[in-house]
C-alpha cells in the first residue's frame, strides 16, 4: 500500500503508536509469562477490563462493561485526545489509567480482558497479542482485514486457552433466534434464494478541524484501514446469514462505484453483488449510503414462503400455491395431501398472506448487552462462545470474496481463491 505522507496527515507510523512490530510485541509480552485465569479476579473478586479504541463503538462498549457486575474498566487506549478523554469518562473509574499505545495497555499485568475496538486494520495485531499475553478478547467485528491476518487470528485463537469472541452481536437477538428455527425446521421449504442490504444516506464523513485526523478519524474511507461498507455494515448480514444456512459461498461477485460522494474517497458509496452457495441457492448482497429505505435487512426465500428480518420484527409471507411441488420431490408437511384431497384450513401455514412477528423488546442496545453478557459468562465458566473464532471466519472470507471483486472490476472469484491468500 501506499505510504502515507507526513505533510498535512499522521502517517501509519504514527497511527499505530507501536514502536515495534507487533510480532516482535506480542513475542515479549508472551516471554513475560501469561498471567494466571483471571488474576484480577483471583486477588480482588473482580474482573479488570481495558479498552483498546475509544471512538463512539469503543466507548458504548465501555459504558457496558462497567455496568457488569464484578467487572471493573481499570485501563483505555486511544490515539485521539478526545476518544481518549471520552473513554476515562465513560470508564466509571476515577482510577482508570489512559494509554496512547495499545501495547502498554496489554502489558499490563492485572488486566483480565482487553476489548478491541480500533479500526479494522488493527483487530488482528492486538487480538493476537492479547490473547499471547493470557488475556480474554472481545473483539469488535470484523475479524480480521485480509486473508493473512484472518489465518494470524485462526491460529493464535487455536492456540489459546482464553476466551476470544467477535461481535456479531446480532446473533444475541430474541427475533434472530426464532427467524433461525423456523427457517431451518424447514417451514418455509427448500431455501432458493436471499437478499442481503445495509442502506444508508449519508456521507460517513467526520467534518475536522485540523487535516491531520483526516486518516484517524475518517479511516473508514480507504483501504489500509478496512474494507469500507462491506467489513463495516454488510457483514452483519452477511454474518446472519451464513450462520442460518449453515453453508458457504463457493463463487461470488460484486461491482461498486463512487457514485455520489467524489471527496478523495477510496471506499465506494454504492455496491452490489452475488453469492453461490455450496448447495446451489443463490444470494444478492447490496448496500448504498445514497439512499435508506431498505436499511439493514435480509429474506430468505423458500418453496413455501418467505421471510424478511428488520432486527426487531420480521415479516412471514406464505405461498397459496404449493401442493404441486411434490412432483419435483419437494417434500413439506403443508404439500403431503393425497390426490383430490382438500387442504384444510387449520392444515395450512396461516390463512392470511403475511405476518409480523414483532419483538420490539429485543433492541439493538439489548443484543450488545446480551453479547457483553455472554461473553463474561464464557470467560468466569471457561466455556466457548457463540460468535467464536471459527465462525466469526466466515463472514470474513464471503467479505473478502465480494471486496476483492469489487476492486478487480466485479470479476468472480472463488472460495478457494480467497483463502489461498496471505
Amino acid at each position: 500500500m501506499a505510504k502515507m505522507e507526513r505533510a498535512g496527515q499522521l502517517s501509519r507510523r504514527d497511527f499505530l503508536k507501536s514502536g515495534s512490530a507487533m510480532a516482535v510485541g506480542a513475542a515479549s509480552l508472551a516471554a513475560a509469562g501469561a498471567p494466571a485465569l483471571l488474576r484480577g479476579q483471583n486477588l480482588n473478586g473482580r474482573i479488570n477490563v481495558g479498552v483498546i479504541g475509544t471512538g463512539s463503538r469503543g466507548c458504548y462498549l465501555t459504558r457496558l462493561m462497567a455496568e457488569q457486575e464484578g467487572v471493573t474498566v481499570t485501563d483505555v487506549c486511544d490515539i485521539y485526545p478526545p476518544h481518549l478523554q471520552q473513554g476515562v469518562q465513560d470508564s466509571g473509574n476515577d482510577k482508570v489509567r489512559a494509554h496512547e499505545q495499545w501495547e502498554k495497555l496489554v502489558g499490563q499485568q492485572d488486566v483480565d480482558v482487553v476489548v478491541v475496538a480500533p479500526p479494522l486494520f488493527l483487530h488482528v495485531p492486538c487480538s493476537v497479542a492479547a490473547l499471547q499475553a493470557g488475556k480474554h478478547v472481545f473483539s469488535e467485528k470484523s475479524m480480521a482485514l485480509n486473508m493473512k491476518q484472518l489465518k494470524q487470528m485462526m491460529a493464535a485463537a487455536g492456540q489459546s486457552d482464553r476466551v476470544y469472541l467477535v461481535g456479531y452481536q446480532s446473533r444475541m437477538l430474541d427475533s434472530f433466534a426464532e427467524a433461525k428455527s423456523l427457517v431451518q425446521g424447514g417451514a418455509f421449504g427448500k431455501i432458493t434464494q436471499f437478499y442481503l442490504h445495509y442502506d444508508r444516506n449519508q456521507t460517513w464523513r467526520k467534518e475536522l478541524e485540523d487535516p491531520k485526523w483526516e486518516r484517524v478519524l475518517n479511516w473508514r474511507m480507504y483501504r489500509e484501514y478496512c474494507g469500507g461498507i462491506l467489513t463495516e455494515l454488510l457483514t452483519h448480514q452477511i454474518d446472519m446469514m451464513l450462520d442460518i444456512l449453515g453453508t458457504m459461498p463457493v463463487r461470488g461477485s460484486c461491482g461498486g462505484e463512487i457514485i455520489l460522494y467524489k471527496d478523495g474517497r477510496e471506499h465506494h458509496d454504492s455496491l452490489m453483488g452475488y453469492m453461490e452457495m455450496e448447495d446451489g441457492v443463490l444470494g444478492v448482497v447490496s448496500g448504498t449510503f445514497c439512499n435508506a429505505r431498505w436499511g439493514s435487512c435480509w429474506a430468505i426465500h423458500g418453496t413455501h414462503g418467505t421471510i424478511e428480518f428488520m432486527g426487531d420484527a420480521f415479516r412471514i409471507f406464505w405461498e397459496k400455491e404449493t401442493r404441486h411441488l411434490q412432483s419435483v420431490g419437494v417434500q413439506h408437511k403443508f404439500t403431503k395431501v393425497k390426490l383430490g384431497q382438500s387442504l384444510d384450513v387449520s392444515d395450512a401455514p396461516i390463512t392470511e398472506p403475511d405476518k409480523l412477528v414483532d419483538y420490539r423488546s429485543a433492541t439493538t442496545r439489548n443484543a450488545s448487552v446480551k453479547a457483553v453478557e455472554h461473553f463474561f459468562d464464557c470467560v468466569r465458566n471457561g466455556t466457548r462462545p457463540v460468535m467464536d473464532a471459527a465462525s466469526a471466519s466466515r463472514p470474513s472470507l464471503a467479505a473478502f470474496m465480494l471486496y476483492h471483486s469489487s476492486q478487480d472490476g466485479g470479476r468472480q472469484y472463488t472460495l478457494e481463491e480467497i483463502q489461498a491468500m496471505g
